[in-house]
C-alpha cells in the first residue's frame, strides 16, 4: 500500500527518478516509466475500486467511502467511482445516507454513459456492475425518491428544489404543476393585484395563469377604483388603457364627471343648489344629497344636527325617526324620557308616551299547543300571567331593545323567514324579511340573507328603522368585540367596524374574534395573532388557537399538545395538555390522557383544574375512554 501511495504521488507530481543525464532524457526511458507508472496507477484504480465495492455490497460504508474517496480524489470523473458514490450515499442503512450527494455523484457518473464495452478499464467496470443500466436506473431510483420527499413535504421550496436539483422530466413536470399550484396558492391569498402579476410572470406556462389573469384584472379593478369616485375611475383608464374592466370604468368615469359638474357634488354646493333652484326637477334629489351627506356618519350627532339646521328638508321627518331610533336603541323608559328632555321639539311625542308604557312590559315569549306568543307576569304567582300577544307564531325570541324575531311559516329544507315585531305585534320593518335575525345591540343587528342552514347565506346589518347599514355581502358576521366584526367574504377574513369599513382587510383565511384587543388570524394552517390595528404582536405561528382570556390564551404548536401563552407569546403553561379550556377567574379545565389504573392498557382523558401558574387546583372526574380533543378555531355554528 505504501509503495502504492508512492508511486500516485510521483505520477501526479511529475516525479523523475535520480539518474544520468543521458539516460533521463532518453525518450525510449521516458515513454516506458510513463507506461510503468500508467499501469500501476489502472491497477490501482482497479484494486482500490474492487474493495470499495466489496464493501460496499457487504455494508462496511467506512471502509467502501475510503476507496471509493481515493480514486474519486486521482480521478474526479471515473464513472465506477461516482457510481459507487451515490450508492453510497443512497443506502438507507447509511448512517451517512444522503439523496442530494447520491445525485451529485450519480449525475457524474451518467455524464459518462453510454460506456464503451470495448474499453479495457470499462471492462473491468463491469464485473462490478457498473454499466450503463445500472447508472440509469440508479438515477431513477434517486429521482423517484426524492420526488417522494418533495411530496410528502408538499410545500412550494420542496417541489422547487426537485426542480432545480434532480432529472427525472417526468417527476419535473408533476413538481413544475405542483410548485405552480401552491405559488398561485400563496400569490391569491394576499389578496393583491401584484402579488398574481409577479406570479404570471414569473410562471407564464402555469395552468392556473387564465385564472390569475382574470383575477388580476379584477383586483386591480377593485383596489385602483375602491373610493368608487370619477378620479378613480379616470385613473384606472389612464393607467390601464387596455384592462379588463375598461368599458365598465368609462361609463362609471363619464356618468360621475357629468354629475360632478353639473353638481358640485359638495354640501356648500347643495345648499346653494337648493336656495336658488327650488322649480328644478332635481330639487328632492338635490335635498336627499344634502341628507345623504349630513347624516352619513349614521351617529346621534349627525341626525341632531339636520333636524336642528335643515328643517325644510323633505327628509326632516324620516331624520327625527332615525334620531329617536338611535337614541332610544335600546328601548328603556330611562331612553325615552331622556329624549323628550332632550328634544322637546319632537314632532310625534304621543309615540314617545306610548313606548314609555311598552318599555314597562316585560314579555316572554309564551308556548301553547306547539305556538308561540308573549305573556307578562305581574308578580311570581302563576295566576299573575297575562297573554299580550296571542299565541300565534312558529317560532319567537325574546325581546331585544324593543323588538322581536318571530316566524309564522314553515321553514324549507334550506331557509327559514324572520321578521321583527314591537310589543304591539306590529311589524317594524314592513314586509321585510330575513333568513337569519340576530338581536338588537345598540340600535343594529346582524341579518342574513339565502339559505343560513346550510351556509349559503349573506349577512349584513340593519338599523332600529329596518335600513341596510351593511349590505348583506359577508359569508360570515361575527358579533362586536373590541368594536370590530370579524367578516369573511370569498374565503377571506377580516374585520369591519360599524360603518362596514375595513379596518383590517380581508386577506386571511381565517381568523377569530378579538378577544381583550387580541385577535387570532390565519394564512393558510398558520395562526397568528393581530392587535386591532392589524399588526402583528410577536412572530410565533400555530396549528390550532383559542381566546385570549384571563391575559393568556391556550394554543398549540402541533395539532395535539395544548398549553397557554400570554401576550408576548410566551408560554406561561408549557405545552402538556390533550385539551385546555379558556380561563375564567384565574381558572382553566384541562385535560390528560393518562392510563386507567382501573382497565389495563386503556387510557382516560383526566380532567383537572389548573391555575394561571398551571397548578392543579382540583382533580376532576374524568370519562372511562379518552375524549375527543374539539379544534380550537371557532366555526361559525
Amino acid at each position: 500500500m505504501k509503495h502504492r501511495s508512492l508511486i500516485r504521488v510521483w505520477f501526479l507530481r511529475g516525479w523523475r527518478p535520480r539518474q544520468p543525464l543521458a539516460l533521463a532524457t532518453t525518450p525510449a526511458i521516458k515513454y516506458g516509466m510513463l507506461a510503468t507508472f500508467l499501469c500501476l496507477q489502472v491497477a490501482a484504480y482497479s484494486s482500490d475500486l474492487t474493495k470499495a465495492f466489496k464493501y460496499l455490497n457487504t455494508g462496511d460504508y467506512t471502509n467502501a467511502q475510503k476507496y471509493l474517496l481515493e480514486v474519486v480524489a486521482e480521478d474526479p470523473q471515473n464513472p465506477a467511482a461516482n457510481f459507487g458514490m451515490s450508492k453510497f450515499y443512497f443506502l438507507k442503512d447509511n448512517k451517512l445516507y444522503n439523496l442530494d450527494s447520491a445525485n451529485a455523484y450519480i449525475k457524474k457518473a451518467i455524464s459518462k454513459v453510454p460506456l464503451n464495452p470495448d474499453d479495457k478499464q470499462t471492462k473491468k467496470y463491469l464485473t462490478l456492475g457498473v454499466r450503463d443500466y445500472t447508472i440509469k436506473a440508479l438515477q431513477q431510483d434517486i429521482n423517484q425518491r426524492a420526488y417522494s420527499v418533495a411530496e410528502t413535504q408538499h410545500t412550494f421550496e420542496s417541489y422547487q428544489f426537485y426542480i432545480d436539483n434532480y432529472t427525472d422530466s417526468g417527476l419535473i413536470v408533476r413538481s413544475v404543476n405542483m410548485r405552480n399550484q401552491l405559488a398561485y396558492i400563496r400569490a391569491r391569498g394576499k389578496n393583491d393585484p401584484w402579488a398574481l402579476d409577479t406570479f404570471i410572470k414569473t410562471y407564464p406556462k402555469a395552468d392556473q395563469v387564465p385564472e390569475a389573469k382574470e383575477l388580476f384584472q379584477k383586483l386591480l379593478y377593485e383596489q385602483t377604483t375602491a373610493d368608487k369616485t370619477y378620479t378613480s375611475y379616470k385613473k384606472y383608464l389612464d393607467l390601464y388603457p387596455t384592462g379588463a374592466f375598461v368599458k365598465e370604468a368609462q361609463k362609471h368615469y363619464e356618468e360621475l364627471l357629468l354629475e360632478y359638474y353639473n353638481n358640485r357634488r359638495d354640501l356648500e354646493g347643495y345648499k346653494e343648489f337648493e336656495s336658488k333652484y327650488k322649480t328644478h326637477p332635481a330639487f328632492n334629489a338635490v335635498q336627499d344629497s344634502i341628507y345623504a351627506i349630513v347624516t352619513r356618519p349614521n351617529t346621534i350627532d349627525a341626525f341632531r344636527t339636520f333636524v336642528m339646521n335643515y328643517i325644510n328638508n323633505r327628509n326632516v321627518h324620516q331624520a327625527w325617526l332615525k334620531l329617536y331610533a338611535l337614541s332610544t336603541a335600546e328601548a328603556t323608559e330611562q331612553a325615552y324620557r331622556k329624549f323628550l328632555d332632550d328634544y322637546n321639539d319632537f314632532p310625534d311625542k304621543p309615540k314617545v308616551y306610548h313606548d314609555i308604557e311598552l318599555s314597562k312590559l316585560n314579555l316572554q315569549p309564551f308556548k301553547q299547543d306547539e305556538k308561540f306568543g308573549y305573556a307578562f307576569a305581574k308578580d311570581t304567582s302563576p295566576d299573575s300571567l297575562t297573554l299580550v300577544i296571542p299565541v300565534q307564531y312558529d317560532e319567537a325570541t325574546a325581546f331585544k331593545c324593543g323588538v322581536a324575531a318571530v316566524r309564522n311559516q314553515p321553514c324549507t329544507d334550506a331557509r327559514c323567514s324572520y321578521f321583527y315585531i314591537d310589543k304591539d305585534n306590529k311589524k317594524v320593518f314592513g314586509d321585510k324579511q330575513f333568513n337569519y335575525t340576530g338581536d338588537f345591540d345598540n340600535g343594529f343587528a346582524i341579518v342574513g340573507i339565502g339559505d343560513c342552514d346550510v351556509d349559503s347565506c349573506k349577512y349584513g346589518m340593519i338599523d332600529k328603522l329596518g335600513n341596510w347599514t351593511i349590505l348583506p355581502i359577508y359569508d360570515d358576521f361575527e358579533d362586536p368585540t373590541s368594536g370590530l366584526y370579524e367578516v369573511a367574504r370569498d374565503s377571506l377574513h377580516g374585520f369591519i367596524n360599524q360603518q362596514g369599513n375595513a379596518v383590517i382587510s380581508l386577506k386571511y383565511s381565517n381568523a377569530v374574534p378579538f378577544s381583550e384587543g387580541v385577535a387570532a388570524v390565519a394564512l393558510d394552517t398558520s395562526w397568528f395573532f393581530i392587535d386591532t390595528q392589524g399588526k402583528q404582536l410577536f412572530f410565533d405561528n400555530f396549528h390550532d388557537v383559542s381566546n385570549f382570556k384571563d391575559s393568556l390564551c391556550a394554543v398549540s404548536r402541533d395539532g395535539e399538545n395544548w398549553g397557554y401563552i400570554d401576550r408576548s407569546g410566551n408560554f406561561v403553561i408549557e405545552p402538556l395538555y390533550e385539551d385546555a379550556g379558556d380561563f375564567e377567574n384565574g381558572i382553566a379545565i384541562v385535560s390528560k390522557k393518562e392510563k386507567d389504573l382501573k382497565h389495563k392498557g386503556l387510557y382516560i382523558s383526566q380532567r383537572y383544574k389548573i391555575d394561571k401558574t398551571g397548578k392543579v387546583i382540583e382533580k376532576l372526574l374524568a370519562p372511562k375512554e379518552a375524549s375527543k380533543k374539539g379544534k380550537k378555531k371557532r366555526g361559525k355554528g
